[in-house]
């Protein structure tokens, strides 16, 4: 009874708790976020990016483009959390879903500060058309999928149980509905969204 007792106080604990870990996450995204931004400033002016975009852009306004499939939008608003949720059944994820977040902040960011670096006022309304269910929705809700993953992830170094699989995807069917939400929204909102601010801004 008495090596029971002392094996129990032995044996790792997690160090952070709940806010913590959320913390923890949310600091990683800001620092990515803000690594996109700068990043995006030192690339200075692109004319044949530039260029680019101005191109596609009028041919949104026009009504040339072609929009994205529905199986594009569910990738596009899906993957984070999908990478998020397997690294959580693993110890990796502990150092992996950090990284992720980071890795999300950066890109988003890097994406929009792009669109209004080389068109200004008219770069940022085409970056709230183009990634605001993104930001919105996607985001929100990536950071509670994240929390719940990171947490099985440092329970399973310290040794404790973990829930399985179906009563996490139970405890996060609330996200499936926010994210299905968020795909009707990119697949019928935001295109007539978008190609109306395109054809204001770009299209003369």
């Amino acid at each position: 009874m008495a090596v029971r007792k002392a094996g129990a106080r032995l044996r790792p604990v997690p160090v952070w708790d709940g806010p913590t870990q959320l913390i923890v996450l949310g600091l990683c995204f800001g620092v990515g976020t803000l690594s996109g931004f700068f990043f995006s400033c030192w690339g200075g002016k692109d004319p044949e990016l530039s260029d680019y975009l101005r191109q596609y852009f009028q041919m949104i306004g026009r009504g040339e483009a072609v929009a994205p499939s529905l199986w594009s939008s569910i990738w596009d608003l899906t993957r984070w959390l999908l990478g998020a949720f397997l690294l959580g059944s693993t110890a990796l994820g502990a150092v992996g879903i950090p990284a992720l977040m980071g890795t999300r902040g950066f890109l988003l960011s890097y994406s929009a500060a792009t669109f209004a670096r080389l068109f200004g006022l008219s770069g940022m309304a085409v970056s709230l058309a183009s990634f605001g269910m993104a930001a919105l929705v996607a985001v929100p809700v990536l950071f509670v999928v994240a929390s719940d993953a990171f947490r099985q992830s440092l329970g399973r170094l310290s040794g404790d149980r973990s829930p399985g699989w179906s009563q996490r995807a139970q405890a996060l069917a609330p996200c499936a509905g926010l994210i299905v939400l968020a795909v009707a929204l990119q697949q019928t909102v935001m295109p007539v969204f978008l190609a109306a601010i395109c054809a204001k801004l770009f299209v003369t």
